[in-house]
């Protein structure tokens, strides 16, 4: 009775704080959940799920290049129909971003025994800006890694307790993860690699590995859906710095050191050069816990946690350099798990505690600062298309034709003039998706990510000797607006 008490009693604090974890993490990621427009993207998911099912798999192929399960999950979030629903289509993924927390401490608790270490780990990812990013975005990889979490949980107690009900809600769990997106097949290969290690290792019946069979024929069956190339042009060869930038990413999310925009914008080094202190913070953070890392490697080398984040990077590495797809951070998101459960080892079972305690302390200190600028800086914001749009509105008796560049970029902005169909009807297509020339020449030439344009500057420049003159409006977050100053 005493140690049935004792045990209850032991189990009590560690309840409390996933709980309390758990409330953290849906705080942050329901706050200001409509402050931001929807991106281009997000758009296109709405999109596909709002149309009848009947079409729902050619949709989902153009919307994610994936299964349509995401969108037959987020259908009845947008099944009103209005420009402003940012705060309903958002609250599938803020719902599955919350609920990550827990099953994530539960993964590290199975991997580690460690309470303290499981909710270290749960801390991290209640506060990690990237987690946090994807997990205000109607895009599924908050979903994905929702049910890629609950894989890998389940997976540990199949292999724990032996009972078939634990490889049932493995098998789903698996299958689900693919069909939300693809990214989501490194979860269960990571655990039929481990199951097969400790197969051979252990000189054990093979039949035991019966139970990822299905998960093997899901993983065949999502492979074979068609794929969409990249559109040619929008590839990027490796430079050999994604790997790098993945890594500063995972510390300080897409809201510390240089923003997504000003990359996409001007590049990688005048990006830098706009928020040299913090990513100069960023760097140090992240040699800091490599050297804690080296310094315990055959410690942590055999562990789960690095195990699935090397896999998880060096599986899109190499897809990437076979196939020309471009590399991306989102293709990498699980890899975000393994870094995070590694940081929350390494601060708890490190040799150089007190030095390992003190970076974990200035990483957790630098999510919460990102988390700030995510919801408070203007240089963060996604590309603020309901401000574009909502301009062109004000301005429909002096503006009486636009056309923006990239011309997909232009999707979000239609999306907001939904109740403004003759300011709609005012856009002019480009003569191409990345260029264009003059005449016609808009009343507003309105480009954005720069990286996607050919010879942007030539372009601008060409636009103003058309226009006769122009005058530059850059005020919203994203977009670089010219206006003619004769308007035609």
């Amino acid at each position: 009775m005493n140690a049935s008490r004792t045990a209850t009693g032991a189990r009590r604090p560690f309840a409390i704080g996933i709980a309390l974890l758990t409330v953290i993490g849906f705080g942050f990621r329901i706050f200001r959940l409509g402050n931001q427009s929807f991106w281009t993207d997000e758009v296109s998911s709405i999109l596909a799920a709002q149309g009848p099912l009947h079409g729902i798999y050619e949709r989902s192929l153009l919307a994610a290049n994936s299964l349509p399960t995401f969108f037959l999950m987020l259908k009845p979030f947008v099944a009103v129909a209005g420009a402003h629903i940012e705060f309903r289509a958002r609250l599938l993924s803020v719902m599955a971003g919350a609920l990550s927390v827990p099953v994530f401490i539960g993964v590290v608790y199975r991997w580690r025994r460690q309470c303290r270490t499981a909710l270290l780990a749960g801390a991290l990812l209640a506060v990690n800006p990237l987690h946090l990013w994807y997990s205000q975005e109607v895009r599924g990889y908050a979903v994905m890694l929702l049910f890629g979490l609950l894989t890998l949980l389940c997976f540990e107690l199949a292999r724990e307790k032996k009972r078939v009900i634990w490889w049932v809600l493995y098998t789903l769990s698996a299958i689900l993860t693919i069909a939300v997106h693809r990214t989501g097949i490194i979860f269960p290969a990571a655990c039929g690699l481990w199951h097969l290690w400790d197969v051979m290792k252990r000189n054990a019946h093979w039949k035991s590995l019966l139970g990822h069979a299905l998960v093997l024929a899901a993983t065949l069956a999502a492979l074979s859906v068609k794929s969409i190339p990249p559109t040619e042009g929008y590839t990027r060869s490796a430079s050999g710095l994604e790997i790098g930038y993945t890594f500063l990413t995972f510390i300080g999310g897409y809201s510390f050191g240089p923003s997504v925009s000003s990359i996409q914008s001007h590049g990688p080094i005048a990006a830098i050069s706009q928020h040299p202190v913090e990513t100069g913070i960023l760097v140090v953070m992240l040699a800091a816990l490599a050297l804690v890392f080296v310094l315990n490697f055959r410690k942590l080398i055999t562990g789960r946690e690095i195990q699935f984040l090397l896999l998880s990077v060096g599986v899109v590495s190499v897809y990437a350099l076979l196939s020309g797809f471009p590399y991306n951070v989102r293709y990498v998101l699980p890899a975000l798990l393994g870094f995070l459960a590694l940081a929350a080892v390494l601060a708890t079972e490190a040799g150089k505690v007190q030095f390992a305690r003190m970076t974990i302390g200035a990483l957790l200190l630098v999510s919460l600062w990102s988390d700030g600028q995510w919801f408070g800086s203007g240089d963060y914001r996604k590309d603020d298309s309901r401000a574009v749009a909502e301009w062109l509105m004000q301005q429909r008796n002096k503006i009486h034709s636009w056309e923006v560049l990239p011309s997909y970029m232009s999707t979000s902005i239609r999306w907001y003039l939904q109740g403004a169909p003759e300011v709609l009807a005012n856009e002019l297509p480009p003569a191409g998706d990345r260029s264009t020339t003059f005449p016609p020449v808009p009343d507003v030439f309105i480009i954005t990510r720069r990286h996607h344009l050919q010879e942007p500057d030539k372009m601008i420049a060409d636009y103003r000797a058309a226009a006769r003159g122009t005058e530059t409006n850059r005020v919203f977050a994203g977009f670089e607006l010219y206006l003619g100053n004769e308007p035609r």
